[in-house]
């Protein structure tokens, strides 16, 4: 493969439009005869290199010039001029007038600009009959600028503009050509001369106006070609000292333009052009394109100038004139956007918010349909692509989008497979609301037919020269119409900044929700350690006078019972029975505190860890007879030994404590699922009526009068959720009244550790 680095650049002597769009125009090499260049160096004003026509227009040969002070051209006061502007202005960029000057029978405006590590000097000739007053220049800037701002439409205002330009240059064509997402223009306004055919709604390709062409209008407000059939001048030498390479004119007034761009020109039956930018908040909007078709046209420096300004203004009044027009949508979706935030702070989930409540995601934007997808969960609204072409749309945009937004009005265009859903999603506005690439607002937008006027079939956009060697571009701009398919309505550039806003807004929403659950979170933590050290302390120095009461309430019983009556005798079991019940409370309440304090993750083998404690509970299983099975071998999970072995010890006595049954059977198990696995300990007991499955988790809970079913305090459950919740899982139960209970648990999604299938 060959190096793109030693490839040849693309210049006038190569160019055709197969590469065009590559041409490197800003090195032409040469410039337009109606003026002279000199490139000089700082701070001498040696002259570098010279324009062939310095002879001609400035008296002395380009060849005599070279390694010659600026006196050769200038006078001594003009020179002192020139130093004078140069240690007060900023000329780096736009070339700055400096002064105007006669050699011979001429007058010439001397512009000047930095570039490319040299001082580019230009000499414009003026036109014989250039006699433009700047007062009457200023008038009539003055009376188009107020009309202007008079308008009340964007459209009214673009057709002013142009009628406005064409009033004070006297062009016969002027139109203002709006630039597409595509890099193809539309002429949106025209004011023309009578008998030329109108140019008005008509749309070019791409290749009319390629990047090196847009990239140089991005720079420069105005552009001026007064004969496109005049004959390049070189500058000699032919690459600037300085760089060792062609000379870079980006800024350059005199600049020679583009073979193609006057191919173009001539085949449109244009002789004389100008070109103003139209910029729109630092990006290329479009351009003033004046054509002259009745002969050369050279238009003085100072109506250029006065062009540059109303280029200038018309940009910044755009922007307002595209706003107002559009006002009432824009404070409708600001409006919605206010109700929406509100709506969403109220919930804990975006989501439901956004679809469920008034206004919804379509209300904010015009749109068929919309979703809001949260964590990889997809929730549309009206009508939208199914879930599942949802979801590759959100994956494709998660490595597409590198802005927080991302719009297209031809989806297909850049995921082919959007096609086959265009009815519903031809255009796609997304905006993403969290640092997560997943988490997206997205809205749809159906296909909508559109008719399309071409200047010229815009599939065949060349010509080829006699021998087929060299392609041109066309000389045919006759309507072709054109149906287009698989594209939306466009979204306007307040919808796309409208989305971008809430965007912004929810996920500084997002971020300040996080921050408080963390604080939250971070005092939940704070208080449960405190409570747990509060319960230890409690139930550890309560256990010591508890136990005094016990053993001096039995000491009673024994030495003074005689002297007791019956009633006296009552109360005092009732006290030795009470102080029972007191220590074992207090036992639970210590092993549930000391349960909190600490967790030491390993990896476990559940085999193991039930087989200790169907050892524990050896004796109870014996005398009741109980079955217990395990079909199938237990997985190996990551967690605390200790702790997993008093969960299962409390679920499998719970199993043999609530069982009536003559047959008693515990099942201990696990199953996959979306939550990984899920362990269970099951029994054919006699079950919890549902409306207490969260009850018997609480406390010192109990179904039951205490002396039933073997008694107990009623902790055990609670010990064995919070032992699951240390883990990270969760704990359930599912019955059937009378005939058995499943308690389901799960672990963390990191707690297996392996498992044995």
């Amino acid at each position: 493969m060959n190096d793109p680095t030693n490839e040849p650049m693309v210049t006038a002597k190569n160019v055709d439009l197969t590469n065009c769009d590559q041409e490197q125009i800003q090195y032409p090499g040469s410039i337009q005869p109606h003026g002279a260049m000199l490139v000089l160096s700082e701070p001498e004003l040696c002259v570098l290199q010279a324009s062939a026509n310095t002879a001609d227009l400035l008296g002395v040969a380009a060849e005599s010039l070279l390694g010659r002070e600026l006196r050769a051209v200038l006078s001594e006061a003009e020179i002192a001029t020139l130093r004078s502007r140069l240690s007060k202005d900023q000329i780096a960029g736009a070339p700055l007038h400096i002064l105007r000057k006669e050699i011979g029978s001429r007058e010439f405006d001397c512009l000047a600009h930095r570039f490319d590590g040299v001082l580019i000097l230009e000499f414009d000739a003026r036109p014989q009959a250039a006699n433009s007053s700047i007062l009457d220049l200023y008038a009539e800037l003055q009376s188009s600028i107020a009309k202007l701002g008079a308008t009340t439409s964007l459209q009214s205002f673009l057709d002013l503009t142009a009628q406005q330009v064409r009033r004070f240059t006297e062009f016969d064509r002027v139109i203002i050509y709006k630039f597409m997402e595509d890099g193809s223009g539309w002429v949106c306004s025209e004011a023309l001369a009578d008998g030329l055919e109108p140019f008005l709604g008509l749309h070019y390709p791409p290749s009319d106006i390629p990047a090196p062409a847009r990239r140089l209008f991005s720079l420069t407000w105005v552009r001026h070609q007064p004969d496109i059939l005049y004959r390049p001048v070189p500058m000699i030498p032919e690459n600037n000292p300085v760089t060792g390479k062609p000379l870079d004119m980006s800024y350059a007034f005199l600049r020679s333009v583009s073979v193609m761009y006057v191919d173009y020109l001539k085949n449109m039956g244009t002789h004389s052009s100008m070109v103003m930018t139209l910029m729109k908040e630092g990006k290329l909007w479009g351009m003033i394109s004046c054509h002259h078709h009745s002969g050369p046209k050279h238009v003085p420096y100072e109506i250029r100038v006065a062009s540059e300004f109303l280029a200038q203004t018309v940009s910044l009044l755009m922007s307002a004139k595209e706003n107002a027009e559009h006002s009432e949508y824009k404070m409708q979706m600001q409006s919605v956007q206010a109700m929406l935030l509100v709506n969403v702070s109220r919930h804990t989930d975006f989501a439901s918010s956004f679809l469920n409540d008034s206004p919804t995601l379509v209300d904010f934007i015009r749109s068929t349909g919309a979703a809001c997808v949260v964590n990889g969960e997809v929730h549309p609204i009206g009508t939208t692509p199914s879930t599942d072409q949802i979801v590759r749309i959100v994956t494709w945009l998660s490595s597409e989008m590198d802005q927080h937004v991302y719009v297209t009005d031809c989806l297909s265009s850049h995921l082919p497979e959007a096609a086959a859903f265009a009815d519903r999603c031809a255009g796609l506005l997304a905006v993403r609301f969290s640092k997560a690439a997943g988490d997206l607002l997205v809205w749809f937008r159906p296909e909508t037919i559109q008719t399309v006027d071409w200047a010229g079939d815009p599939a065949k956009p060349v010509d080829t020269t006699d021998d087929g060697q060299r392609l041109h571009p066309r000389t045919s701009f006759a309507l072709w119409k054109e149906m287009v398919h698989l594209k939306s309505e466009p979204w306007w550039e307040i919808e796309v900044n409208a989305a971008r806003s809430l965007g912004r807004a929810l996920l500084e929403l997002v971020l300040e929700r996080a921050e408080r659950l963390s604080t939250f979170y971070d005092d939940l933590e704070l208080s449960h350690v405190e409570l747990d050290s509060f319960a230890h302390v409690a139930a550890h120095d309560l256990k010591e006078p508890l136990r005094g009461i016990h053993q001096y309430a039995q000491m009673l019983q024994k030495e003074y019972a005689s002297q007791l009556d019956p009633e006296g005798a009552s109360k005092l079991v009732s006290v030795i029975r009470l102080s029972k019940r007191m220590d074992e409370l207090l036992d639970s309440l210590l092993a549930y505190s000391v349960m909190g304090r600490t967790i030491i993750k390993t990896d476990v083998d559940l085999n193991q860890v039930v087989a200790a404690a169907l050892d524990s509970l050896d004796h109870r299983i014996r005398e009741g007879s109980v079955e217990v099975a395990i079909p199938a071998t237990l997985p190996t999970v990551r967690g605390d030994r200790v702790q997993l072995e008093e969960a299962y010890t409390n679920l499998i006595s719970n199993a043999i404590k609530y069982n009536d049954k003559l047959a008693k059977r515990i099942e201990i198990g696990w199953k996959k699922s979306r939550d990984g696995q899920v362990l269970f300990v099951t029994d054919n007991g006699i079950g919890i009526r549902s409306e207490h499955y969260e009850k018997v988790f609480l406390m010192f809970q109990r179904l039951h009068d205490r002396d039933i079913f073997g008694g107990g305090t009623g902790a055990g459950l609670t010990i064995v959720k919070k032992i699951v919740g240390r883990h990270g899982g969760r704990i359930w139960a599912e019955s059937i009244f009378g005939k058995g209970t499943t308690f389901y648990f799960t672990l963390s999604s990191g707690a297996a550790a392996a498992t044995i299938l």
